[in-house]
Parts: C-alpha cells; sequence; structure tokens
C-alpha cells in the first residue's frame, strides 16, 4: 500500500508523463501535416511552372483558352490563375482575360521567384492568396515572365490552431491532475477531519471514542495511534479515580481513627450498664423477666454489631475476613426485622414477608451479612419517612448454573468475577414503597460517600457491596421516583469449590 507521499509522486509523474506524450503527440501530428502541406504547395508550383514554361517556350501564339483549361486543371492544387508577361512588363496572355494587355506594376521587381500576400483574401477559412513573379531563362535570352496566383493553406493560421491544441491539451492534462489531487485530497480529509471531531469529543471528557483501523495507510496508523491515546487516557482516568478515592479513604480514615475511642468508650460504657441493670434489676414477673432478659441481650448485640461496624469503617477497602457457615436466610432475616420492629412502628410502617419453604442454606458470615440486610432495610425505612409505607421482604431459591438470573422477568443483576455457584442462589429483595431513586443518581449508589441525604456519609450501600462481593455474592437496584425502590440480593448455596 503506498504511502501518501508515495500518491503524491507517483501522481505527478503521471502528470508529467501524460503531459509530455499529448505535447509530442501533437507536436508529431503539427509537423506531419506542415510537411505534407509544403510538399502539396510545392508540387502545385513546379506543376505550374512547368506548364507555363512550356507555354512561353511553345512555337505559336498562346491562347488564354489553352491557359484556362491548364488553370482548371492545377485549381484542384491551389493554382488560381496563371499570366505570361513580356519582357516589357505587359500581360500578352493570361488563363483571366481581363489581364491581357495590363502591365504589370514596376514595384513588383523585387518579388522575383518570391511570394508575396496577395491584395486581397480571397481564398476560404485557413488559407491565403500569393502571388509569384518567376522570370524564365532559355539560353542566355531572357524569354519573358510568369505571374501565377495561388491560393495556399495560411501557415500562420496552422500554427495558430495547432498551439491552441497544445494549450487545451495541456489544460486538460493538468485538470486531469487536479481532479486526481481533489480525490487524494477528500480521501485524507475527510478521516482527518472525524479524528478532529472524536478529539474534540474526547477533550470533553468522552473517553469511549474508538476509529476503525480496517486502512493500513496513514490514516490507519493515525486512528490506531488515536485509539491507543484514548485507552492511555482511560486509563489514566480510571487510575486518578482510584487514586482520589484513596485519598478519600485516607482522609476518612484518619478521621475515623480520630473518633474510634470516642465512639467506643460509650458503647463500652452502655455494655456495662446493660449488664448491671440485667443483674441488678430483673422484674419480679416471669413473663416480664424473659422479655426483659430478651430485650438486654439484644441491645448487647447490637453494640456488639455497632462495633464490629466501626471496625469494618475502619478497615473498608481492605479484604474482610469472613468465617463462613451454612445459614438460615430466614433466621439472619427474622433477626434484623426484629431488632427494625420498634422503628417500623414509630414510622407506621408495615413489614410484610413472604419467605419461600424450599430455601437452602446458604454459605455465608453470618454478621457480615446481617449488616448488609440491616443496611437496605434502614435505606427502605428512610425512603419511606415521614408518611409511612410497606416494605416487603421475600426469599425465594433461584437456580445455579445454566438456570435464569434474578426472578423471571427481570434483568439480571451485573457481573461479578466469581462464577455462578452450583447449587444455585438464595435471592432476597426488599421492595419499599418510598420515594424512589432518580435515574442519574442510581448508576452511582455503591459509589462511597456518595448520599442524597442531609445525614450519613455515604458508606452503607458501599460497604454492602464489598461485603457481598467478597461473598461471591450478587445486588442490584431498581426504582422509580415517586413509587419505590427494589433491592435484589443473590447469595451462593452450598460451600465454595462444592
Amino acid at each position: 500500500m503506498l504511502s501518501l507521499r508515495g500518491k503524491l509522486l507517483a501522481m505527478m509523474f503521471g502528470l508529467l508523463m501524460l503531459v509530455l506524450a499529448t505535447l509530442f503527440l501533437l507536436y508529431w501530428r503539427a509537423e506531419s501535416q506542415l510537411i505534407s502541406q509544403v510538399e502539396r504547395h510545392t508540387t502545385d508550383l513546379s506543376t505550374a511552372i512547368q506548364i507555363s514554361v512550356e507555354q512561353l517556350t511553345s512555337k505559336g501564339r498562346t491562347s488564354e483558352a489553352r491557359l484556362q483549361d491548364y488553370v482548371k486543371q492545377l485549381q484542384r492544387r491551389g493554382v488560381r490563375e496563371i499570366s505570361i508577361v513580356s519582357n516589357e512588363q505587359e500581360v500578352i496572355a493570361s488563363s483571366n482575360p481581363r489581364r491581357v494587355g495590363a502591365r504589370v506594376d514596376q514595384k513588383r521587381r523585387d518579388l522575383l521567384i518570391t511570394a508575396r500576400l496577395g491584395e486581397e483574401n480571397v481564398g476560404g477559412l485557413g488559407q491565403k492568396t500569393y502571388n509569384l513573379f518567376v522570370p524564365i531563362i532559355v539560353g542566355n535570352q531572357r524569354s519573358g515572365y510568369i505571374l501565377i496566383s495561388m491560393i495556399l493553406d495560411d501557415f500562420a493560421e496552422l500554427a495558430r490552431v495547432n498551439f491552441i491544441k497544445r494549450l487545451v491539451a495541456t489544460v486538460l492534462a493538468f485538470g486531469v491532475g487536479i481532479a486526481g489531487t481533489a480525490v487524494l485530497a477528500w480521501t485524507y480529509a475527510k478521516p482527518i477531519s472525524r479524528v478532529v471531531e472524536a478529539a474534540r469529543r474526547v477533550a470533553q471528557g468522552k473517553l469511549d471514542e474508538r476509529l476503525p483501523t480496517t486502512r493500513r495507510d496513514e490514516i490507519g496508523e493515525l486512528n490506531r495511534s488515536f485509539n491507543e491515546m484514548v485507552e492511555r487516557l482511560r486509563e489514566k482516568a480510571e487510575l486518578e479515580a482510584r487514586l482520589h478515592q484513596a485519598e478519600r479513604l485516607s482522609a476518612i480514615a484518619h478521621l475515623a481513627s480520630g473518633i474510634a475511642h470516642e465512639v467506643r468508650n460509650p458503647l463500652n460504657s452502655i455494655s456495662l450498664i446493660i449488664d448491671h441493670l440485667k443483674a441488678q434489676f430483673p422484674p419480679g414477673a416471669p413473663l416480664e423477666r424473659e422479655e426483659f432478659t430478651r430485650l438486654t441481650s439484644i441491645i448487647k448485640e447490637e453494640i456488639h454489631r455497632l462495633n464490629d461496624m466501626i471496625e469494618t469503617f475502619l478497615k473498608y477497602g481492605k479484604p474482610l475476613e469472613l468465617t463462613r457457615r451454612p445459614t438460615d436466610v430466614r433466621k439472619l432475616l427474622d433477626e434484623v426485622l426484629e431488632v427494625a420492629t420498634q422503628k417500623a412502628q414509630a414510622q407506621q410502617i408495615r413489614v410484610e414477608r413472604d419467605y419461600a419453604a424450599d430455601l437452602l442454606e446458604v454459605w455465608v458470615d453470618g454478621p457480615h451479612i446481617k449488616t448488609c440486610f440491616l443496611n437496605l432495610v434502614l435505606n427502605a425505612f428512610q425512603a419511606m419517612a415521614p408518611d409511612g409505607g410497606t416494605l416487603t421482604v421475600r426469599a425465594v431459591a433461584e437456580p445455579g448454573e445454566g438456570g435464569q438470573g434474578p426472578g423471571a422477568g427481570s434483568e439480571p443483576p451485573p457481573p461479578t468475577p466469581h462464577p455462578p455457584p452450583p447449587n444455585g442462589w438464595v435471592e432476597i429483595r426488599f421492595q419499599d414503597t418510598g420515594v424512589g431513586i432518580a435515574p442519574e443518581n442510581l448508576p452511582r449508589v455503591f459509589e462511597p460517600y456518595f448520599t442524597t441525604k442531609e445525614v450519613g456519609i455515604g458508606l452503607g450501600l458501599a460497604l454492602t457491596k464489598q461485603i457481598l462481593d467478597q461473598h461471591g455474592a450478587r445486588i442490584q437496584l431498581s426504582s422509580q421516583p415517586g413509587k419505590g425502590t427494589i433491592a435484589r440480593l443473590q447469595l451462593p448455596t452450598g460451600a465454595p469449590g462444592a
């Protein structure tokens, strides 16, 4: 494949050869025509002189009728008129009877054996009249003169016509070259314009631009280099985003480490007070004592879970230490919803439960998954505040490899680096009737520190996503503003590698 430089050189060389060939052909034809015309005119002139000499040197008087007959024979050769002139410059015989007896102008003596342009142009287009005054010498004596009037081709006109032909041929040749140059320029200018437009979009931050790389010339190389540049820019942007996120994580980690002790100390005090109340002030009635013991146990568990959340908060972005074991997902859900019962009643939220009977145990770290469930439940409560609503919690079994996605008729969750479990999934759906999530915010809900709430730092769903990812689980949110949100979780069943 020729490069642009090669194409330009080839086009200019071809144009040069075309011009040279055209001019050579035109010169060759013009030369041939000129030689042919000179030969023809020379032959006509020689024949006219020969006939005139024969008439002038013949015995007897030359008649105009015989001259007229000869002129008729020679007219096709360009001879218009023949006159015989005596030494006294008087026309004694002529093919034109009106010339007989006339005297030749003395000024014509300098035209002996020369041609002079006639006084009148009686020839056709591209022709001129020439008068030849030729002396006839017989022996040492001049017998007289021959005056021949001939109509010959105008050589100046012939040269002009040939010049115009050469000029037109040159213009046409250069016109072809200009057309070829325009085509070549368009072939390269349009792809370059496409590159410019793509570069402008990249400058605006659209790093998904791609140009075709099917061409094997400079444009194809330019497109490949452009795609590589965009790929490097995207990698750089992703790296900058990760660095920015790391900086934010580092800042929040420093903040968290500063308040960790301040949070843990009150938690330890609350835990000790609960133990003291439980030991020193139990209710007297058996039923009340049992309810008191259950509630204080729940408070103790939540204090421990809150302490674990602080640890998780400090370790966000680092791999979690998971302790997986077979777990009944219904039990985890009931424990979370039991904790949230008081808050649900205060906000006039009705909680509905729908668990399938064929649920298998999930292979998860129970406390971490409870944190995920609680984050989703609390988010649903906040979305339905202050008017209340309904939270529906469903748990269904999903097939494993080769089965469908998260529920019939729903979109599949985003891919994860973990393969589908061979024993299938247990899918948990949290569906609320809250305000929903705006479409432009939905793709960002799992980003750290992203929140639309007046309170909170936006780590709840980010922690949830991290925990589920390290379990090989899946999560997907779908929402309609004003109608509510559905959170779908898929937890793997069976031990990893089983």
